[in-house]
């Protein structure tokens, strides 16, 4: 499927104009996803039969600025990628889909994910991040692009090397210095990143994008709800993803809400403290992989064109829906 018909599939997402304001700048990788579809993963040692496989786009940053671009919300994605073939390909995707390639750089080789999905839709990954592991430069423009960008994703994935997690920590705080809203998805890697850098970045974070597990990492607490008290006392919003359940959309007191008000253009009688369960539609799985960061798109296109909290979960859970029902992470992925 093109882009163009997946954006027509999209259509019932969009507003009657684009997110008018600067781009928004996401942090992440954008990668080769390999994806084997296989009966069951087997034990360790042991074999199974790939049934099919397929090269998609993907990477974390890849699939958040697509998914971001197909609701007509204008982003950069910032990120390095291989200068080879593959790197052309993940630029020709971006490009497809309107993302703004200017703050990605060539060089090395492009890293990749080979994933097993077995016949639940359930995936496991082994991902070798190559090429988006090579730490990037502040430049002028992008120095620019942060002193105007709405809102900043940052993934992670890029927290792992303290060089580069300094770079994305000081975009971070630069865009929350000029008044735009900072968001943080802390991937599934958390537990392996570095205290200090985890807790900078709650810092400085507005909206935190976890699912249960990453919860529980973040806060040290085994209780959903302890977990979410915790986080609430240092950011003022969580969108808790829980898979088939759906989300939750958490807002709390702490300071940061005149941001997301003011960005938004809701009124900050609209981000009161509450808990707003959003139930997931019923769909049947074939691929998983990607469906957070669909999630991602839907949450943050939803809060940046001024709808109300509950629909921030409701768009994350359909564009999640959207993905998991077909192949490869990415919507709007280009033939390899």
């Amino acid at each position: 499927m093109n882009a163009a018909s997946e954006g027509a599939r999209l259509k019932d997402f969009r507003v009657p104009r684009r997110y008018e304001r600067q781009p928004v700048i996401v942090f992440g990788d954008a990668l080769v996803d390999h994806v084997c579809e296989i009966e069951l993963m087997p034990p360790v040692g042991g074999d199974a039969v790939i049934r099919s496989s397929g090269k998609h786009p993907g990477g974390a940053g890849l699939n958040t600025s697509t998914g971001l671009a197909l609701l007509g919300v204008s982003c950069h994605l910032v990120t390095t990628v291989g200068d080879d073939e593959d790197g052309r390909y993940l630029r020709r995707h971006l490009e497809s889909v309107g993302v703004g390639v200017s703050h990605v750089r060539s060089g090395g080789t492009t890293g990749y994910v080979v994933s097993f999905v077995d016949s639940g839709g359930e995936r496991t990954m082994f991902s070798y991040r190559g090429a988006a592991s090579i730490p990037l430069e502040m430049t002028p423009d992008l120095e620019e692009a942060l002193e105007h960008a709405p809102l900043i994703l940052v993934s992670g994935y890029g927290l792992q090397d303290a060089e580069q997690a300094e770079l994305y920590l000081d975009a971070a705080e630069r865009v929350r210095k000029a008044g735009g809203i900072v968001a943080f998805d802390p991937t599934p890697v958390v537990g392996q990143l570095a205290r200090g850098i985890v807790e900078r970045m709650l810092a400085v974070a507005d909206v935190v994008l976890a699912n249960a597990s990453e919860l529980r990492t973040l806060s040290g607490c085994e209780n959903m709800e302890c977990g979410i008290e915790s986080i609430l006392q240092r950011t003022p919003c969580l969108g808790l993803k829980l898979g088939q359940r759906g989300s939750i959309v958490a807002l709390g007191p702490a300071a940061g809400a005149s941001r997301i008000s003011s960005v938004s253009g809701l009124r900050r009688t609209d981000l009161q403290p509450a808990r707003l369960e959003c139930p997931a539609r019923r769909v049947e799985a074939v691929d998983t992989t990607g469906a957070g960061d669909a999630f991602n798109a839907g949450f943050l296109a939803s809060l940046l064109y001024g709808m109300p909290p509950r629909a921030w979960g409701e768009w994350g859970n359909s564009m999640a829906a959207r993905v998991i029902v077909r192949k490869g992470a990415s919507l709007g992925a280009v033939d390899p």
